[in-house]
Protein backbone atom coordinates (compact mmCIF):
# COMPACT_ATOMS: atom_id res chain seq x y z
CA UNK A 1 0.00 0.00 0.00
CA UNK A 2 1.31 3.44 -0.91
CA UNK A 3 1.99 5.91 1.84
CA UNK A 4 -1.06 8.16 1.98
CA UNK A 5 0.66 11.46 1.27
CA UNK A 6 2.92 10.11 -1.47
CA UNK A 7 0.09 8.26 -3.22
CA UNK A 8 -2.11 11.36 -3.18
CA UNK A 9 0.69 13.53 -4.62
CA UNK A 10 1.50 11.03 -7.37
CA UNK A 11 -2.11 10.60 -8.42
CA UNK A 12 -2.81 14.35 -8.54
CA UNK A 13 0.32 14.94 -10.62
CA UNK A 14 -0.64 12.17 -13.03
CA UNK A 15 -4.17 13.52 -13.39
CA UNK A 16 -2.80 16.90 -14.47
CA UNK A 17 -0.95 15.21 -17.32
CA UNK A 18 -3.25 12.36 -18.35
CA UNK A 19 -6.93 12.01 -17.49
CA UNK A 20 -7.86 8.81 -15.66
CA UNK A 21 -11.44 8.29 -14.53
CA UNK A 22 -10.38 5.30 -12.41
CA UNK A 23 -7.71 7.18 -10.50
CA UNK A 24 -8.06 6.96 -6.69
CA UNK A 25 -6.22 9.57 -4.66
CA UNK A 26 -5.51 7.22 -1.77
CA UNK A 27 -5.16 3.50 -2.50
CA UNK A 28 -6.96 1.55 0.22
CA UNK A 29 -5.93 -2.01 -0.72
CA UNK A 30 -4.71 -2.68 -4.26
CA UNK A 31 -1.73 -1.18 -6.07
CA UNK A 32 -3.64 -1.57 -9.36
CA UNK A 33 -5.49 1.75 -9.60
CA UNK A 34 -8.46 0.41 -11.55
CA UNK A 35 -8.92 -2.49 -9.16
CA UNK A 36 -8.64 -0.22 -6.13
CA UNK A 37 -11.08 2.29 -7.63
CA UNK A 38 -13.58 -0.53 -8.22
CA UNK A 39 -13.17 -1.69 -4.62
CA UNK A 40 -13.63 1.86 -3.36
CA UNK A 41 -16.84 2.17 -5.39
CA UNK A 42 -18.22 -0.88 -3.59
CA UNK A 43 -17.05 0.37 -0.19
CA UNK A 44 -18.70 3.70 -0.92
CA UNK A 45 -22.10 1.99 -1.05
CA UNK A 46 -21.88 0.94 2.61
CA UNK A 47 -24.03 3.78 3.97
CA UNK A 48 -26.79 3.00 1.48
CA UNK A 49 -26.87 -0.71 2.25
CA UNK A 50 -24.77 -2.13 -0.58
CA UNK A 51 -21.76 -3.32 1.38
CA UNK A 52 -20.44 -4.45 4.73
CA UNK A 53 -16.81 -3.41 5.15
CA UNK A 54 -15.69 -6.64 6.82
CA UNK A 55 -17.20 -8.73 4.03
CA UNK A 56 -15.66 -6.60 1.28
CA UNK A 57 -12.17 -6.54 2.75
CA UNK A 58 -12.23 -10.28 3.34
CA UNK A 59 -13.09 -10.85 -0.32
CA UNK A 60 -10.41 -8.37 -1.42
CA UNK A 61 -7.80 -10.11 0.75
CA UNK A 62 -8.35 -13.32 -1.23
CA UNK A 63 -7.84 -11.66 -4.63
CA UNK A 64 -4.70 -11.52 -6.75
CA UNK A 65 -3.43 -8.08 -7.66
CA UNK A 66 -4.69 -6.96 -11.08
CA UNK A 67 -6.39 -10.31 -11.79
CA UNK A 68 -10.00 -10.12 -13.06
CA UNK A 69 -10.58 -13.86 -12.63
CA UNK A 70 -9.84 -13.80 -8.90
CA UNK A 71 -11.92 -10.62 -8.58
CA UNK A 72 -14.92 -12.39 -10.10
CA UNK A 73 -14.41 -15.61 -8.14
CA UNK A 74 -14.17 -13.93 -4.75
CA UNK A 75 -17.19 -11.67 -5.24
CA UNK A 76 -19.16 -14.69 -6.46
CA UNK A 77 -18.18 -16.67 -3.36
CA UNK A 78 -19.09 -13.78 -1.06
CA UNK A 79 -22.37 -13.06 -2.84
CA UNK A 80 -23.39 -16.69 -2.47
CA UNK A 81 -22.59 -16.77 1.24
CA UNK A 82 -24.49 -13.55 1.94
CA UNK A 83 -27.45 -14.67 -0.18
CA UNK A 84 -27.72 -17.84 1.93
CA UNK A 85 -27.97 -15.75 5.10
CA UNK A 86 -30.67 -13.67 3.42
CA UNK A 87 -32.66 -16.76 2.48
CA UNK A 88 -32.41 -18.11 6.02
CA UNK A 89 -33.68 -14.84 7.52
CA UNK A 90 -36.50 -14.58 5.01
CA UNK A 91 -37.67 -18.13 5.67
CA UNK A 92 -37.70 -17.39 9.41
CA UNK A 93 -39.77 -14.24 8.90
CA UNK A 94 -37.01 -11.72 9.67
CA UNK A 95 -37.81 -9.26 6.90
CA UNK A 96 -35.38 -6.49 7.86
CA UNK A 97 -32.41 -8.83 8.13
CA UNK A 98 -33.37 -10.52 4.87
CA UNK A 99 -33.72 -7.20 3.05
CA UNK A 100 -30.34 -5.94 4.18
CA UNK A 101 -28.56 -9.15 3.25
CA UNK A 102 -30.29 -9.47 -0.13
CA UNK A 103 -29.24 -5.92 -1.00
CA UNK A 104 -25.60 -6.69 -0.17
CA UNK A 105 -25.69 -9.97 -2.07
CA UNK A 106 -27.07 -8.15 -5.09
CA UNK A 107 -24.27 -5.59 -4.97
CA UNK A 108 -21.62 -8.31 -4.68
CA UNK A 109 -23.06 -10.14 -7.70
CA UNK A 110 -23.01 -6.81 -9.51
CA UNK A 111 -19.31 -6.34 -8.63
CA UNK A 112 -18.51 -9.41 -10.73
CA UNK A 113 -19.81 -7.66 -13.85
CA UNK A 114 -17.16 -4.96 -13.49
CA UNK A 115 -14.47 -7.29 -14.80
CA UNK A 116 -16.25 -10.26 -16.41
CA UNK A 117 -16.07 -10.79 -20.17
CA UNK A 118 -19.50 -9.60 -21.40
CA UNK A 119 -19.41 -12.18 -24.19
CA UNK A 120 -19.14 -14.97 -21.61
CA UNK A 121 -22.53 -16.62 -21.20
CA UNK A 122 -22.17 -16.19 -17.45
CA UNK A 123 -22.30 -12.41 -17.74
CA UNK A 124 -26.00 -12.08 -18.38
CA UNK A 125 -26.86 -14.92 -15.99
CA UNK A 126 -24.88 -13.20 -13.23
CA UNK A 127 -26.65 -9.92 -14.00
CA UNK A 128 -30.04 -11.59 -13.74
CA UNK A 129 -29.02 -13.23 -10.47
CA UNK A 130 -28.04 -9.80 -9.17
CA UNK A 131 -31.41 -8.40 -10.23
CA UNK A 132 -33.29 -11.27 -8.61
CA UNK A 133 -31.63 -10.61 -5.23
CA UNK A 134 -32.15 -6.87 -5.59
CA UNK A 135 -35.84 -7.20 -6.45
CA UNK A 136 -36.38 -9.52 -3.47
CA UNK A 137 -34.84 -6.90 -1.18
CA UNK A 138 -36.77 -4.09 -2.89
CA UNK A 139 -40.11 -5.73 -2.12
CA UNK A 140 -39.19 -5.79 1.58
CA UNK A 141 -38.84 -2.02 1.83
CA UNK A 142 -41.72 0.07 3.18
CA UNK A 143 -42.87 1.58 0.89
CA UNK A 144 -41.52 -0.95 -1.59
CA UNK A 145 -38.90 -0.05 -4.16
CA UNK A 146 -40.95 -0.73 -7.27
CA UNK A 147 -39.37 -2.45 -10.29
CA UNK A 148 -40.46 -0.76 -13.53
CA UNK A 149 -39.98 -1.28 -17.26
CA UNK A 150 -40.33 1.65 -19.67
CA UNK A 151 -41.14 0.87 -23.32
CA UNK A 152 -38.64 2.28 -25.81
CA UNK A 153 -38.27 1.42 -29.51
CA UNK A 154 -39.79 -2.03 -29.07
CA UNK A 155 -37.66 -2.90 -26.03
CA UNK A 156 -37.98 -2.29 -22.28
CA UNK A 157 -35.73 -0.06 -20.17
CA UNK A 158 -35.52 -1.53 -16.64
CA UNK A 159 -35.50 0.65 -13.55
CA UNK A 160 -36.96 1.40 -10.14
CA UNK A 161 -39.30 3.92 -8.52
CA UNK A 162 -39.33 4.72 -4.81
CA UNK A 163 -41.97 6.99 -3.32
CA UNK A 164 -40.87 9.74 -0.94
CA UNK A 165 -41.06 8.74 2.72
CA UNK A 166 -44.43 9.39 4.40
CA UNK A 167 -45.55 11.41 1.39
CA UNK A 168 -49.03 12.12 0.06
CA UNK A 169 -49.87 13.74 -3.24
CA UNK A 170 -47.32 15.03 -5.74
CA UNK A 171 -43.74 15.36 -4.53
CA UNK A 172 -40.34 16.54 -5.67
CA UNK A 173 -38.67 13.86 -7.80
CA UNK A 174 -35.07 13.02 -8.66
CA UNK A 175 -34.38 10.97 -11.77
CA UNK A 176 -30.92 9.39 -11.45
CA UNK A 177 -28.98 8.45 -14.60
CA UNK A 178 -25.67 6.60 -14.52
CA UNK A 179 -22.72 6.56 -16.87
CA UNK A 180 -20.64 4.35 -19.11
CA UNK A 181 -20.19 1.52 -16.62
CA UNK A 182 -23.27 1.60 -14.44
CA UNK A 183 -26.28 -0.62 -13.92
CA UNK A 184 -29.55 0.84 -12.63
CA UNK A 185 -29.22 -1.01 -9.31
CA UNK A 186 -25.92 0.86 -8.70
CA UNK A 187 -27.82 4.11 -8.50
CA UNK A 188 -30.01 3.01 -5.61
CA UNK A 189 -26.83 2.31 -3.63
CA UNK A 190 -25.41 5.60 -4.89
CA UNK A 191 -28.20 7.88 -3.63
CA UNK A 192 -31.58 6.13 -3.38
CA UNK A 193 -32.09 6.03 0.42
CA UNK A 194 -30.88 9.64 0.74
CA UNK A 195 -33.42 10.69 -1.89
CA UNK A 196 -36.36 9.14 -0.09
CA UNK A 197 -35.29 10.36 3.34
CA UNK A 198 -35.08 13.94 2.08
CA UNK A 199 -38.65 13.98 0.79
CA UNK A 200 -38.01 13.21 -2.89
CA UNK A 201 -39.35 10.45 -5.06
CA UNK A 202 -36.52 8.43 -6.61
CA UNK A 203 -36.57 7.09 -10.17
CA UNK A 204 -33.66 5.39 -11.89
CA UNK A 205 -33.43 3.51 -15.17
CA UNK A 206 -30.97 1.98 -17.59
CA UNK A 207 -30.83 3.72 -20.96
CA UNK A 208 -29.33 2.04 -24.07
CA UNK A 209 -25.75 1.03 -23.39
CA UNK A 210 -26.26 0.51 -19.68
CA UNK A 211 -26.96 -2.52 -17.52
CA UNK A 212 -27.75 -5.68 -19.47
CA UNK A 213 -29.26 -3.81 -22.44
CA UNK A 214 -26.25 -4.28 -24.77
CA UNK A 215 -27.05 -8.02 -24.73
CA UNK A 216 -30.34 -7.00 -26.42
CA UNK A 217 -28.57 -4.87 -29.01
CA UNK A 218 -29.16 -1.54 -27.25
CA UNK A 219 -25.85 0.33 -27.21
CA UNK A 220 -24.79 3.86 -26.29
CA UNK A 221 -25.91 6.47 -28.79
CA UNK A 222 -25.48 10.24 -29.07
CA UNK A 223 -29.21 11.14 -29.03
CA UNK A 224 -29.82 10.38 -25.37
CA UNK A 225 -32.73 12.83 -25.37
CA UNK A 226 -34.80 10.10 -27.07
CA UNK A 227 -34.65 7.38 -24.39
CA UNK A 228 -34.78 10.04 -21.69
CA UNK A 229 -37.95 11.45 -23.27
CA UNK A 230 -39.52 8.03 -22.68
CA UNK A 231 -38.29 8.16 -19.07
CA UNK A 232 -39.79 11.63 -18.59
CA UNK A 233 -43.08 10.52 -20.16
CA UNK A 234 -43.21 7.70 -17.64
CA UNK A 235 -42.26 9.87 -14.66
CA UNK A 236 -44.88 12.48 -15.47
CA UNK A 237 -47.56 9.81 -15.86
CA UNK A 238 -47.23 8.95 -12.17
CA UNK A 239 -49.55 10.75 -9.72
CA UNK A 240 -46.73 10.99 -7.14
CA UNK A 241 -44.58 13.27 -9.34
CA UNK A 242 -44.78 17.06 -9.21
CA UNK A 243 -43.98 18.26 -12.75
CA UNK A 244 -42.76 21.61 -11.42
CA UNK A 245 -40.15 19.96 -9.20
CA UNK A 246 -38.61 17.32 -11.43
CA UNK A 247 -34.81 17.11 -11.42
CA UNK A 248 -32.38 14.86 -13.28
CA UNK A 249 -28.92 13.94 -12.03
CA UNK A 250 -26.24 12.32 -14.19
CA UNK A 251 -22.91 10.90 -13.06
CA UNK A 252 -19.88 10.04 -15.19
CA UNK A 253 -21.21 9.61 -18.74
CA UNK A 254 -24.55 10.74 -17.32
CA UNK A 255 -22.91 14.16 -17.22
CA UNK A 256 -23.44 14.08 -20.99
CA UNK A 257 -26.75 12.18 -21.20
CA UNK A 258 -28.61 14.47 -18.78
CA UNK A 259 -27.67 17.93 -20.14
CA UNK A 260 -28.17 16.65 -23.69
CA UNK A 261 -31.73 15.70 -22.70
CA UNK A 262 -32.27 19.05 -20.94
CA UNK A 263 -31.19 20.87 -24.09
CA UNK A 264 -34.11 19.23 -25.93
CA UNK A 265 -36.78 18.68 -23.26
CA UNK A 266 -37.93 21.63 -21.17
CA UNK A 267 -39.95 19.43 -18.82
CA UNK A 268 -36.74 18.91 -16.85
CA UNK A 269 -36.81 21.59 -14.16
CA UNK A 270 -33.24 21.25 -12.83
CA UNK A 271 -30.13 19.24 -13.65
CA UNK A 272 -27.05 18.12 -11.74
CA UNK A 273 -23.92 16.79 -13.43
CA UNK A 274 -21.04 15.03 -11.73
CA UNK A 275 -19.32 16.17 -13.83
CA UNK A 276 -20.29 18.04 -17.02
CA UNK A 277 -19.34 16.35 -20.30
CA UNK A 278 -19.87 18.71 -23.23
CA UNK A 279 -18.01 16.64 -25.84
CA UNK A 280 -17.52 12.91 -25.34
CA UNK A 281 -15.01 12.61 -28.17
CA UNK A 282 -12.71 15.26 -26.72
CA UNK A 283 -12.91 13.60 -23.31
CA UNK A 284 -12.01 10.13 -24.57
CA UNK A 285 -9.38 11.51 -26.91
CA UNK A 286 -7.67 13.23 -23.96
CA UNK A 287 -6.90 9.81 -22.50
CA UNK A 288 -3.37 8.85 -23.43
CA UNK A 289 -4.23 5.39 -24.74
CA UNK A 290 -6.53 6.90 -27.39
CA UNK A 291 -3.55 8.64 -28.97
CA UNK A 292 -1.04 5.92 -28.10
CA UNK A 293 -2.95 2.61 -28.31
CA UNK A 294 0.28 0.63 -27.99
CA UNK A 295 0.07 1.44 -24.27
CA UNK A 296 -2.87 -0.96 -23.91
CA UNK A 297 -0.50 -3.93 -24.15
CA UNK A 298 1.07 -2.85 -20.85
CA UNK A 299 -2.21 -2.59 -18.95
CA UNK A 300 -3.07 -4.99 -16.17
CA UNK A 301 -5.54 -7.75 -17.07
CA UNK A 302 -8.08 -6.11 -14.72
CA UNK A 303 -7.88 -2.75 -16.50
CA UNK A 304 -8.24 -4.42 -19.91
CA UNK A 305 -11.27 -6.32 -18.63
CA UNK A 306 -13.07 -3.24 -17.27
CA UNK A 307 -12.46 -1.16 -20.38
CA UNK A 308 -13.53 -4.16 -22.46
CA UNK A 309 -16.94 -4.11 -20.79
CA UNK A 310 -17.23 -0.39 -21.63
CA UNK A 311 -16.30 -1.06 -25.26
CA UNK A 312 -19.06 -3.69 -25.44
CA UNK A 313 -21.54 -1.08 -24.23
CA UNK A 314 -20.75 1.00 -27.33
CA UNK A 315 -21.28 -1.96 -29.66
CA UNK A 316 -17.57 -2.73 -30.00
CA UNK A 317 -15.76 -5.97 -29.30
CA UNK A 318 -14.17 -5.99 -25.83
CA UNK A 319 -10.74 -5.95 -27.50
CA UNK A 320 -11.44 -2.81 -29.57
CA UNK A 321 -10.35 -0.38 -26.86
CA UNK A 322 -8.57 1.99 -29.22
CA UNK A 323 -11.95 2.67 -30.89
CA UNK A 324 -13.56 4.19 -27.80
CA UNK A 325 -12.71 7.77 -28.75
CA UNK A 326 -13.92 7.32 -32.33
CA UNK A 327 -17.35 5.98 -31.35
CA UNK A 328 -17.88 9.05 -29.17
CA UNK A 329 -17.75 11.42 -32.14
CA UNK A 330 -21.03 13.31 -32.24
CA UNK A 331 -21.63 12.88 -28.51
CA UNK A 332 -22.04 16.60 -27.91
CA UNK A 333 -24.67 19.33 -27.49
CA UNK A 334 -24.99 23.09 -27.27
CA UNK A 335 -25.06 24.21 -23.60
CA UNK A 336 -26.74 27.45 -24.71
CA UNK A 337 -29.94 25.43 -25.25
CA UNK A 338 -30.12 24.55 -21.54
CA UNK A 339 -32.47 26.95 -19.73
CA UNK A 340 -33.17 25.18 -16.40
CA UNK A 341 -31.11 25.63 -13.22
CA UNK A 342 -27.90 23.61 -13.31
CA UNK A 343 -25.34 22.38 -10.79
CA UNK A 344 -21.91 21.12 -11.83
CA UNK A 345 -20.28 19.00 -9.14
CA UNK A 346 -16.76 17.56 -9.34
CA UNK A 347 -13.99 16.22 -7.13
CA UNK A 348 -10.81 18.24 -6.74
CA UNK A 349 -8.61 15.50 -8.14
CA UNK A 350 -10.67 15.01 -11.28
CA UNK A 351 -10.87 18.77 -11.79
CA UNK A 352 -7.05 18.95 -11.87
CA UNK A 353 -7.06 17.66 -15.44
CA UNK A 354 -7.02 20.44 -18.10
CA UNK A 355 -9.54 18.80 -20.45
CA UNK A 356 -11.96 18.10 -17.60
CA UNK A 357 -11.56 21.67 -16.37
CA UNK A 358 -12.16 22.98 -19.90
CA UNK A 359 -15.42 21.03 -20.24
CA UNK A 360 -16.73 22.34 -16.91
CA UNK A 361 -15.84 25.90 -17.87
CA UNK A 362 -17.40 25.53 -21.33
CA UNK A 363 -20.68 24.37 -19.82
CA UNK A 364 -20.78 27.09 -17.19
CA UNK A 365 -19.91 29.87 -19.63
CA UNK A 366 -22.36 28.84 -22.36
CA UNK A 367 -25.41 27.44 -20.54
CA UNK A 368 -28.41 29.78 -20.59
CA UNK A 369 -29.56 28.62 -17.15
CA UNK A 370 -30.84 31.41 -14.86
CA UNK A 371 -29.10 29.65 -11.97
CA UNK A 372 -25.70 28.03 -12.52
CA UNK A 373 -23.66 26.73 -9.62
CA UNK A 374 -20.29 25.01 -9.45
CA UNK A 375 -18.92 22.97 -6.53
CA UNK A 376 -15.47 21.37 -6.29
CA UNK A 377 -15.26 18.93 -3.38
CA UNK A 378 -11.89 18.61 -1.62
CA UNK A 379 -9.31 15.88 -1.42
CA UNK A 380 -8.97 16.29 2.35
CA UNK A 381 -12.59 15.13 2.76
CA UNK A 382 -11.98 12.05 0.62
CA UNK A 383 -14.14 13.60 -2.09
CA UNK A 384 -11.65 13.92 -4.90
CA UNK A 385 -12.28 10.98 -7.19
CA UNK A 386 -14.62 10.33 -10.09
CA UNK A 387 -18.30 10.58 -9.05
CA UNK A 388 -17.27 11.21 -5.42
CA UNK A 389 -17.92 7.51 -4.90
CA UNK A 390 -16.24 7.29 -1.48
CA UNK A 391 -17.95 10.28 0.11
CA UNK A 392 -21.57 9.87 -0.87
CA UNK A 393 -22.71 11.69 2.26
CA UNK A 394 -21.01 14.89 1.12
CA UNK A 395 -22.19 14.33 -2.44
CA UNK A 396 -25.80 13.97 -1.26
CA UNK A 397 -25.47 16.96 1.04
CA UNK A 398 -24.36 19.20 -1.85
CA UNK A 399 -26.98 17.83 -4.28
CA UNK A 400 -30.01 18.03 -1.99
CA UNK A 401 -29.12 21.32 -0.35
CA UNK A 402 -28.89 22.80 -3.84
CA UNK A 403 -32.11 21.17 -5.01
CA UNK A 404 -34.02 22.27 -1.90
CA UNK A 405 -32.88 25.85 -2.42
CA UNK A 406 -33.62 25.73 -6.14
CA UNK A 407 -37.15 24.38 -5.76
CA UNK A 408 -38.00 26.57 -2.76
CA UNK A 409 -37.12 29.64 -4.83
CA UNK A 410 -39.76 28.79 -7.44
Amino acid sequence: MKGQGQGKTDQLSEQKEIYGAHRPYVNVHFQDNDMDFALQWILGSTDNGGCEIGEAFYAASCMKEGDPQSWCEQWLNLAGRVEKTAQKSLEAGHATSARRAYFRAANYYRAILQAMDPLDGQYERTGLKMRQCFKTAARLLDPPLEYIEIPFEGKLLPGYFLRAAKAKGRQKTLIMIGGGETITEDLYFFIGPETQARGYNFLTVDIPGQGLLPAQGLFFRPDTEKPLKAVLDYALSRPEVDPKKLAMYGISGGGYYVPRAAAHDKRIQAIIMNSAVVDGYKLWNSMDFSRHPEQIAGWSPFKKATYGVTAWRYGLKPTQLKELARVNKGHTYDPAQITCPALVLIGEGEYANPEIKNQQNTFLQKASSPKKDFVVTPTNLGASSHCLSVNRSLMSQVVFDWLDETFSAD
